[in-house]
């Protein structure tokens, strides 16, 4: 039997470089929701995006590890993420991320793409972890609270 779980997946930028953060959202079939987020002070949208991935997969296959039987649905508004990660344009930048992120995709994992900000449930909730994740990174680093 084939099970299937969803990650959305998203980073967000505050400047280009600037502060920076990603998110991921795993909803397994058992009805269970993982959340998580992470970021740092300089970096770059994309960066984010790709690290979004990379800790989605990571957090799926501690629970499912190489089970076969898994389908793995990356979800992202990151047409980049999605190309880069397939391998269908030219990597040029973030050289050091691919391979961190390159083991972790196998024949399970499928990228779709969504829209952002159209109103796709899980899309709008990582977005506002990044956007929230960021906001937290830049005021531990004015002083206005505590960085971890």
């Amino acid at each position: 039997m084939t099970a299937t779980v969803i990650a959305y997946t998203d980073g967000a930028c505050s400047g280009n470089p600037g502060a920076g953060a990603w998110a991921y959202r795993v909803e397994w079939p058992d009805g269970s929701i993982a959340a998580d987020g992470g970021g740092e002070m300089e970096t770059t949208n994309n960066r984010e995006e790709l690290k979004a991935v990379r800790e989605a997969l990571r957090h799926i296959r501690e629970r499912i590890g190489d089970d076969p039987s898994w389908r793995i649905v990356v979800r992202t508004d990151s047409l980049g993420v999605i190309n880069w990660l397939t391998r269908a344009w030219k990597r040029k930048k973030n050289l050091d991320l691919y391979p961190t992120i390159d083991p972790l995709v196998d024949s399970r994992v499928r990228f779709e793409h969504v829209r952002g900000h159209s109103g796709d449930i899980g899309n709008e909730r990582v977005d506002r972890l990044a956007v929230e994740e960021t906001q937290r990174i830049m005021a531990a680093q004015s002083g206005g609270g505590r960085a971890q």
